[in-house]
């Protein structure tokens, strides 16, 4: 692994998470897990979010208003393309699909990532695919 390149790449993903943060604290809601779907390629930048509290899903449009929303968008766009220009930055391959969990409760963070295209590979789209993540943590 390039030297630097493990810290930046969790630095950039970090920025998603607080994002996701600010946005119960901003509408005074709380989770106890954040579930956040990022999706890059070269014709889209895609980011999404679902929570969990006390064992119930809820999704973005579930907890808040359409303008949060796209402000919520506008800004995982800006730091989808922060975690793009520090893969370039190392050199390294980016990955296309994100699928990271932050236990806002302990602090701790998973993460699954996938090189692949899989809008090409599963010939979904991507809210396919985040509903697809969505009903298989919710079923857990």
């Amino acid at each position: 692994m390039l030297e630097g390149f493990e810290d930046a790449f969790v630095d950039a993903q970090a920025r998603v998470v607080s994002l996701c943060l600010e946005l119960l604290k901003n509408s005074e809601k709380d989770a106890d897990k954040i579930y956040i779907y990022l999706f890059q390629n070269d014709d889209e930048d895609y980011i999404d979010a679902f929570f969990e509290k006390e064992g119930k899903f809820y999704t973005s449009n579930d907890l808040f208003s359409e303008e949060e929303i796209d402000d919520f968008f506008d800004c995982g766009v800006a730091d989808i393309e922060n975690i793009i220009d520090v893969c370039k930055a190392y050199d390294t391959k980016c990955p296309h699909e994100y699928k990271l969990i932050y236990n806002v409760n302990n602090k701790s963070f998973d993460s699954n990532y996938n090189f692949e295209n899989v809008t090409e590979v599963k010939g979904k789209d991507v809210l396919e695919l985040v509903e697809e993540w969505y009903k298989e943590c919710s079923k857990k």
